[in-house]
């Protein structure tokens, strides 16, 4: 079909294209599947190959090959999906998959790899007290040919550990490994890893992002979600933003409460200066999101909740946007409005609303329900009678204008409701 054509081998010998060869790693991809062509698969990826072109090039070709049908016949993701496997037990292997001893070979390199993550510090050294040749027997490699494309393409980006960007685990030792973490403290712990492992493999359920990233390694931080507060100072607010980096950077997604925050024009007692507000901090944690992605796997994930009596709410509302001062603006972060059914009450009535630096309020952060609202009455007396000087008052119902306004036009502040949510809960907890 192309005898002039050099194809450069992973060892960097160069050999003469074998389309034979190729036709028969396209015909097994495509076996069994109804209206489905292996001889289209390689036409059209022959037009992409070229002279010394390497066979790691000519196995992503077949497989954009396959991938670019998929919208005209579902059944081609499959085969896109073999395509991209028999590429994985490649990398994985070490050498060409040989049909007559794939099960073997499968076996001892899960064994082999397993020992090779450890030795690396990727993996903990407790899965080496596993019965790795029992673990490895129980392995289903048919089971790969359930993913589809997509779904395999996301588990090779993200979830299969590697070295030096070579693989060193198929799609069944993943969920294996999976399973080994998820089963170290169990006293039954082989039988309980192949349980997990074969409730995961058949897709019966599956685990948290966090889970599939680091269950058996050496940091098994396996949480999807975490919520935090931090403490109105700069050591209290730098050492959140250090446990919220440590959070990110094993993929865990952040929820932070900033009510707690002083306001713009807020006293400073350690400088006897006025605070800048909340907005600059929320520009910090935005960035350590951006500079601190979820094990370089995915970027990182958070949302920062306010409560509309806080003073610096307007500026809140705004930080989606993409005008205006971008020393004030928020792209990477969720936002969401933390509402207290007093808002909303007063909404409905269309009266005042008093909106306080929590500096000189701190009650109002630490109460819900009628307590809460008795409270934030008192603080409006002070506010009517002088007593405090660092507020504002608006109108409830213009103020939840502009939240639904910049909804619509950003998507954020997402609407929470506080005191239904709190109420809601099973455990007693405060805002």
């Amino acid at each position: 079909m192309s005898s002039n054509i050099l194809v450069k081998k992973r060892n960097g010998r160069l050999q003469e294209l074998n389309i034979d060869k190729i036709n028969l790693c396209a015909e097994r991809a495509c076996e069994d599947l109804e209206n489905v062509s292996w001889s289209e698969i390689v036409l059209d990826a022959h037009v992409q190959f070229y002279d010394k072109i390497t066979t790691k090039e000519i196995d992503k070709a077949l497989i954009m090959s396959a991938r670019q049908k998929i919208e005209k016949e579902p059944n081609y993701s499959y085969a896109a999906s073999r395509l991209l496997l028999a590429t994985i037990h490649k990398e994985v292997f070490g050498e060409s998959r040989d049909k007559d001893v794939f099960e073997e070979q499968h076996k001892l390199s899960f064994i082999k790899n397993i020992k090779s993550l450890v030795k690396e510090e990727i993996l903990d050294e407790r899965l080496l007290s596993f019965d790795l040749k029992m673990l490895s027997e129980a392995l289903v490699t048919d089971r790969d040919l359930k993913f589809k494309y997509l779904g395999l393409q996301i588990i090779y980006d993200r979830y299969l550990h590697h070295v030096n960007e070579r693989r060193l685990e198929t799609p069944q030792s993943f969920w294996m490994r999976v399973a080994m973490g998820l089963a170290l403290n169990e006293k039954d712990k082989n039988e309980k890893a192949i349980e997990f492992y074969n409730a995961l493999s058949t897709f019966s359920l599956c685990c948290s992002t966090p889970t599939l990233f680091n269950s058996g390694s050496n940091h098994s931080q396996l949480s999807s979600c975490y919520l935090n507060t931090f403490d109105d100072s700069i050591d209290g607010i730098f050492e959140g933003l250090w446990q919220e980096a440590r959070k990110s950077k094993y993929a865990g997604g952040l929820g932070f409460d900033c009510t707690n925050f002083r306001a713009s024009n807020s006293y400073v007692k350690g400088t006897n200066g006025k605070s800048s507000g909340l907005i600059p901090w929320l520009k910090i944690y935005n960035d350590t999101l951006i500079a601190v992605d979820q094990g370089g796997k995915r970027p990182g994930a958070g949302c920062s909740y306010l409560e509309p009596w806080h003073l610096d709410i307007e500026d809140f509302l705004e930080l989606k946007k993409n005008t205006g001062d971008e020393r004030r603006r928020c792209h990477d972060m969720n936002t969401a409005n933390w509402i207290p059914d007093l808002f909303i009450r007063k909404v409905q009535k269309n009266e005042d609303w008093y909106l306080f630096s929590p500096s000189d309020t701190r009650e109002l952060h630490e109460t819900y329900g009628n307590e809460f609202d008795k409270i934030y009455k008192k603080y409006c007396k002070l506010a009517d009678s002088g007593d405090l000087e660092n507020y504002k008052i608006v109108k409830a119902k213009d103020l939840w204008k502009k939240m639904l306004r910049v909804l619509f036009e950003t998507g954020h502040p997402w609407m929470t409701l506080k005191t239904t949510l709190i109420f809601a809960t099973l455990t007693p907890m405060k805002a």
